[in-house]
């Protein structure tokens, strides 16, 4: 029984489970591979026995699409939740639905367009060129480094400084970092069915209290620094700050803050996750790699802009292909009416989920779908694919709205890695997938630099 539904159809097929607890133990243990695996003994759509919630995965494009694209209020992301945590903390646009997520998509939506890209792709770059050029210390020594960690470190200070125009001090930014990623754990527990990070404000330890107050503190501060003096900068925080709905009124105060640290989450974590899945199967995939030097060199050591975004296809499809292979197990929805789905009835209150882990490596639109293989994205040769079929950044309204942002950040990265180290792993290392908000890499990315030689 689901919290607010009636009893599942019992026709759905899916794994029988144990008494009360169901599948959650595999679902726990390994939620990619055994969700993968049950789809493929069960079909299109199954039922995924578990404790409260009645959850239902669909895994055909045609099935995502209903699910994902639905513009009549049957599926939400948030379902009755979003009035409490609209008086808790306010509204941010993956809090929303109907016509109140319309409107405050249709103002974000110029913030991530080219026009307004091109005006922050420079300071990205030199952001990010700052960071990197900070390896160097690393190069040529021998010592393993944490890839993914040094990422972070790059991606955050470049997202605030482009889009808040703020430089935080190194301690400052490691501490949101170790915030936004508590704030990411208590999502990702919801979606895993996994414990919470410490629910108890007790200082000196790691606790969702304190982040949440930390972070928003610092938001605040960002906000009311920058109504009480204006600029003249054209950063997203500007924006929001001037943006009015259509009947003229401007964001509140609290909404401010939860959009901002919910574009912070969205702006920088999910890109260190999946460009530490693209470095990671370019550092065991050597082919691709040095196609990818091969493209950046044609930069001739240049600094990249904006415009070199559409030369560096390669980069693009490299990154592509991380993202198919990381793929998250459950994009949910919650249903709001009853409904059918594949000859099936979906009572109100299911819990529908998309395997974007198995819909990405499903043998029917991908051929050795396992292998890292950029051409994919590249070459005609490959099969055409359906819609839905290639789900990154989600679909329907609620496809990412950053994901503009997303592959521009990625490009310059790679490329300003790329013009300056080569990458080594272990021998034998493989990327594992953590059961992480955003699908980091478990244990991280563990690698040797080494300075790139010109002759």
């Amino acid at each position: 029984m689901s919290t607010f539904g009636r009893s599942l159809d019992p026709t759905i097929p899916g794994p029988k489970g144990r008494p009360v607890i169901g599948v959650l133990p595999e679902f726990r243990r390994d939620p990619f591979e055994s969700v993968r695996g049950w789809a493929r003994e069960h079909g299109d759509v199954f039922n995924v026995p578990i404790p409260i919630w009645n959850l239902v995965m669909v895994n055909h494009p045609d099935l995502v699409n209903e699910v994902m694209n639905n513009r009549e209020g049957r599926y939400s992301m948030i379902g009755p939740g979003e009035k409490p945590i609209e008086k808790l903390i306010g509204s941010a646009l993956p809090m929303m639905e109907g016509d109140r997520f319309r409107q405050r998509r249709r103002m974000l939506t110029p913030m991530f367009g080219r026009k307004h890209l091109a005006r922050i792709a420079d300071t990205i770059v030199d952001e990010f060129t700052r960071r990197i050029d900070r390896w160097d210390h690393y190069a040529d020594t021998g010592q393993t480094i944490d890839l993914q960690h040094e990422i972070a470190q790059v991606t955050l200070p470049g997202f605030l400084r482009a889009m808040y125009s703020t430089h935080l001090t190194d301690a400052q930014l490691a501490q949101v970092d170790v915030d936004m990623r508590l704030l990411m754990r208590t999502a990702a527990a919801a979606v895993f069915l996994a414990n919470p990070p410490n629910p108890l404000p007790i200082p000196g330890t790691e606790n969702l209290p304190l982040a949440a107050l930390r972070l928003t503190r610092l938001v605040g501060t960002l906000v009311d620094e920058r109504i009480a003096r204006p600029t003249d900068d054209t950063d997203l925080l500007g924006l929001l700050v001037d943006s009015r709905y259509e009947d003229g009124t401007s964001l509140s105060r609290r909404d401010l803050r939860a959009e901002l640290i919910a574009l912070m989450g969205g702006g920088y974590e999910t890109v260190v996750a999946s460009l530490s899945h693209t470095l990671a199967h370019l550092c065991v995939n050597p082919e691709p790699a040095q196609r990818l030097y091969a493209e950046i060199d044609e930069l001739d050591g240049a600094t990249p802009a904006l415009d070199d975004l559409s030369r560096l296809t390669w980069a693009k499809a490299c990154f592509d292909e991380g993202q198919r292979l990381q793929g998250h197990p459950m994009n949910p929805r919650l249903a709001m009416r009853d409904s059918e789905l594949g000859g099936f009835h979906i009572p109100r209150g299911t819990l529908v989920g998309t395997p974007v882990y198995t819909v990405h490596r499903d043998e029917r639109w991908w051929a050795e779908p396992d292998n890292y293989d950029p051409t994919r994205f590249t070459d005609p040769s490959h099969p055409a694919r359906p819609n839905n079929t290639f789900i990154p950044f989600g679909a329907g309204p609620h496809h990412c709205i950053g994901s503009g942002m997303a592959y521009m950040n990625a490009q310059f990265l790679l490329t300003l890695i790329f013009q300056r180290y080569r990458l080594e792993t272990e021998p034998g290392w493989r990327p594992r997938h953590a059961s992480t908000f955003s699908i980091t890499l478990d244990g991280g990315l563990p690698v040797r630099i080494s300075r790139i030689r010109k002759p």
